[in-house]
């Protein structure tokens, strides 16, 4: 002990220089971190410091976007978000830094900060890029091929999974919508006899939901005690167990894929075949194929399924609506022998208008355009965007803004209907009116994105939506239960809104189908 003692006081004075050394680095880093930010004006900053702002945002971060957003609405302003300051560009500034290169705003690195991946075992750039690849190689290709079995799956799962509906008959719009559109988009993942199995359903929609439910209650914790309160996430837990239940399902279908194509047998035409065709090529394993499977449907599922109840609860309380999409798909598919064709579904504009809409009123979330800065730059109105930092763009007040689209509190179901024809007033100016359909991103509606780094799968997703709205409302009537005529509201958490999963909808069969 008195060795230790001797040896501690002899370097007493050089271990007090580390400690001040290390502390002044402390201090200049925080200092450093204020400064970077300081050019930008903070919204929220009279609740306090940055965890009593980071709690506040958990309740109040519509009303700072809103602010910020008025305030501030052709500069950028910061806001502290569940993770940390966050930059909030104007709209005028994302055609310039969408075309930024991915080593100075990394998406990926994006992904990894929004999703929790490294807490939940998820971040692995290859395989992102590999399935990237596969939707827009394989399935966006595809579709025009594959269009006649999603359509048949579509009305097999629709009418399996509504009651018979003789009479009213009430049904959970959300979880409904949740199984068929699990059904119909395994048909492609997966094949038509795998994707009605319980189990694969099962799988794919739990999967989807507890990873949702497991990174939202991580973003509770700070951001510096996230690895520890992933050990009191349950959802964490079962999203992992989630996926050992779901490699369990996957990996004898992949062997047994794999065996046939050695025999030489005539292979199905899904993505799990393309995977394996091209899987090789990206130096991946099958538990990575696998996994690959999931991030498709968590890609597919979960944003599909809303984007579908928000249509059905906007139409819903709209006959009227519904009257004339259900005369124009009629109307369309007689001219296509009966079939709702690849072209068919184009040519539905309405029903397109009616989608772009709803996802108009019903932005979902309020940012879009999340990126990680990894390098700093400077853009050309002076902007300094420091390393280290997210960047954002508050889309869900872009689309409300009456200054772009007139009377946005408005539905209108005819809004990009008519500005694809040229008949409305146009404040945003387009050059090519096809800019205004359903899968078009712009700076000004960003639902699937922006840049290159956009939704790859936004054309099957839209594709898909087509197909369960036209079979629902050719085949079912539809109506708010007794006593109730105002559309359900959203449920709001944090920058987010989505529709209330609980509401049920009646549905009766169209006589003479």
């Amino acid at each position: 002990m008195d060795v230790i003692t001797n040896v501690l006081a002899d370097r007493s004075p050089v271990l007090a220089s580390v400690a001040i050394i290390l502390v002044t680095v402390f201090i200049a880093s925080r200092l450093f971190d204020r400064e970077s930010l300081s050019h930008l004006p903070l919204v929220g900053a009279e609740f306090g410091d940055a965890e009593k702002r980071r709690k506040a945002y958990i309740t109040n971060s519509l009303d700072f976007y809103k602010k910020g957003y008025e305030l501030y609405k052709s500069k950028p302003f910061r806001i502290t978000s569940l993770d940390g300051d966050v930059i909030v560009l104007p709209r005028h500034l994302m055609e310039e830094v969408r075309q930024l290169p991915d080593e100075c705003i990394d998406i990926h690195k994006a992904f990894d900060v929004m999703n929790e991946q490294k807490h939940l075992g998820m971040g692995d750039t290859r395989r992102t890029k590999f399935l990237v690849h596969i939707v827009q190689h394989d399935l966006t290709r595809g579709l025009v091929r594959v269009n006649p079995r999603l359509s048949a799956e579509t009305n097999r799962a629709v009418h399996s999974e509504l009651p018979p509906c003789d009479d009213w008959t009430p049904a959970v719009v959300y979880s409904t919508l949740l199984r068929i559109v699990a059904i119909v988009s395994g048909a492609l993942f997966i094949g038509e006899e795998l994707c009605r199995s319980e189990e694969y359903i099962q799988a794919s929609i739990g999967y989807t939901l507890d990873f949702i439910g497991a990174v939202e209650n991580l973003k509770k914790w700070h951001r510096r005690w996230r690895w520890f309160g992933r050990y009191f996430t349950p959802e964490v837990d079962k999203l992992f167990s989630d996926r050992k239940k779901a490699h369990n399902f996957l990996r004898p279908i992949i062997e047994q894929r794999r065996a046939a194509m050695k025999a030489g047998r005539e292979m199905p035409d899904d993505a799990l075949q393309w995977m394996l065709n091209s899987v090789d090529k990206f130096g991946l394993t099958d538990a990575d194929l696998a996994e690959t499977q999931l991030g498709m449907s968590l890609a597919a599922i979960h944003t599909t399924t809303l984007t579908l109840t928000l249509i059905i609860y906007d139409l819903v309380i709209r006959p009227d609506v519904v009257n004339e999409l259900r005369e124009e798909i009629r109307t369309v598919t007689a001219a296509h022998n009966g079939v709702m064709t690849t072209q068919a579904l184009f040519e539905m504009k309405l029903l397109d208008s009616v989608m772009k809409e709803s996802q108009r009123v019903n932005p979902g979330s309020t940012v879009r355009f999340q990126r990680f800065v990894a390098k700093p730059v400077t853009l050309s109105d002076g902007t300094y965007l420091p390393a280290g930092y997210m960047i954002e763009t508050a889309h869900g007040l872009t689309v409300s803004d009456p200054e772009l689209f007139p009377n946005p509190e408005e539905f209108d179901a005819h809004r990009f209907q008519n500005l694809r024809n040229g008949t409305a007033e146009d404040k945003l100016n387009y050059k090519n009116k096809e800019q205004y359909q359903f899968v078009t991103m712009t700076k000004d509606f960003m639902s699937f994105g922006y840049g290159r780094h956009s939704c790859p799968g936004r054309y099957f997703a839209a594709q898909e939506i087509k197909l369960i709205i036209a079979r629902l409302l050719l085949d079912f009537d539809m109506k708010m239960p007794d006593g109730l005529t105002e559309r359900y509201a959203n449920l709001s958490q944090g920058a987010n809104a989505f529709p209330d999963p609980t509401k049920e909808v009646l549905f009766r069969r169209v006589k003479n189908t």
